[in-house]
């Protein structure tokens, strides 16, 4: 694996980002706490890889307990030369650059997510070859990836994308410190993360698609990266609590659905129905408390949902739902002939915008993606907004000045046998978060 390059170097091993309030309030979860204290990412397992020279007698990736101020029994520490649960140990050393990541992403004081079951703390090289290649099944819901494997890569990639496609955690990855998108940032199915405020790679990627997903708070994307699977995880406890909806609402699609829905748009932040993230910033700065509040809003079902073989039009009644921030987990289905569409209708009682995220993943296997679209209508059935990009797994919609109301959100399928452009399978299972609130 000598060809991986790793930009976490250049992030300056000594450079964190100091954490202190101003980073919590901006990121949503001073605002969480005080409505919930006990949202720590409790009982969520992650895994904490860091890139090194892999060449070293002792490779130094490991997170000293004592910085991020956790117990030595939450850590797992796993390279080529075997696994411990002590510190210090013969598997690695200590790493001043994981110890900052562990800070952000865990700490007791400061981090999102101090409440973590378990670490497994793994040398990257050593990572991407026994996990990720190999496919090999882990219960862990997180990992966090503070480095770079260097430019676009298809074989990397899509080895992330189908370990995410498969076992459905959520893969936050920093996308670069500047110049290309690097791999695995530019994987389809993980978490993108830019440097909010700091320096930070800009899309689109290599083959033409919209990353990074996301931004947060940090001076380069190796510290702002740990924010977000905090995050992440903070949602996966939350989501745990949902009863018969519990496996929908962790899974990895729902987790960054919400995320994304939830980000804060930035001066300057904008997007195209073709083009439905910004370059810059993704869907814009990560508030965790605005995410949490779209997922506790609830589960809805669509109105209505099947085939279409005129094209997809809006309904002209049905359900109406008052969730005015709300999500679903659910599958859709097309035909060689026929449209997939299912439609949400949402009414809301106040004047404002409207935030909507579709995601599905590029399936095991595949080399192509089925291509779904997004569609926004007021209640006399206009089409207000769509977001239909053809080569990206998510289509994103920001509306402004939006009055009360009924509205209606559309997810489409495009029709076609398999092997066609835009159909891979005739059914594709995706999430769709909306937050009428902001």
């Amino acid at each position: 694996m000598k060809q991986f390059l790793l930009f976490c170097a250049l992030c300056g091993w000594g450079i964190g980002f100091a954490r202190g309030q101003s980073t919590l309030d901006t990121i949503g979860m001073t605002a969480l706490l005080a409505q919930d204290p006990t949202l720590t990412g409790s009982g969520v397992i992650a895994m904490h890889p860091e890139g090194v020279d892999s060449l070293a007698a002792s490779p130094q990736f490991e997170v000293n307990p004592e910085s991020p101020g956790q117990p030595l029994g939450l850590f797992a520490y796993r390279s080529k030369f075997g696994r411990s649960g002590t510190f210090p140990n013969r598997v690695g050393t200590e790493s001043d650059h994981a110890d900052q990541v562990a800070d952000a992403f865990y700490g007791v004081n400061g981090g999102v997510a101090p409440g973590l079951r378990h670490v497994g703390n793994y040398e990257m090289e050593y990572f991407f070859a026994s996990v990720i290649e190999a496919q090999t099944p882990s219960t862990a819901r997180v990992v966090n990836q503070s480095f770079g494997f260097g430019p676009h890569n298809a074989a990397q990639d899509k080895a992330y994308d189908d370990y995410i496609a498969e076992y459905h955690l959520v893969v936050a990855t920093a996308v670069g410190n500047g110049g290309a998108i690097a791999t695995p940032g530019d994987c389809y199915n993980g978490l993108g993360v830019g440097a909010y405020g700091g320096d930070s790679s800009t899309g689109p990627t290599a083959d033409g698609r919209c990353k990074p997903d996301i931004t947060a708070p940090a001076g380069v994307t190796s510290f702002s990266t740990p924010l977000v699977s905090g995050g992440a995880a903070i949602l996966i406890q939350a989501g745990r609590r949902a009863g018969v909806n519990a496996a929908a609402a962790v899974d990895s699609r729902t987790v960054k659905a919400l995320l994304l829905t939830g980000a804060v748009k930035p001066s300057g932040w904008s997007n195209t129905p073709t083009a439905p993230l910004d370059p810059n910033y993704g869907a814009g700065v990560l508030n965790v408390f605005n995410s949490y509040e779209e997922l506790i809003g609830g589960r809805i079902a669509p109105a209505a949902s099947g085939l279409s073989p005129a094209g997809h039009a809006p309904l002209a009644s049905g359900r109406v739902s008052d969730v005015a921030r709300g999500w679903d987990y659910s599958a859709i289905t097309s035909d060689a002939k026929r449209e997939g569409v299912s439609h949400y209708r949402i009414m809301t009682r106040a004047t404002g915008a409207l935030i909507t995220t579709l995601v599905w993943n590029k399936r095991y296997g595949a080399d192509a993606l089925n291509r779904l679209g997004l569609y926004v209508y007021d209640a006399g059935g206009d089409l207000l907004a769509s977001s239909v990009s053809t080569v990206d797994n998510v289509q994103h919609v920001y509306l402004t000045g939006l009055d009360p109301g009924t509205y209606e959100i559309e997810v489409v399928k495009t029709a076609g046998s398999a092997g066609r452009a835009g159909v891979v399978s005739g059914r594709e299972v995706y999430a769709l978060a909306w937050d009428f609130g902001r």
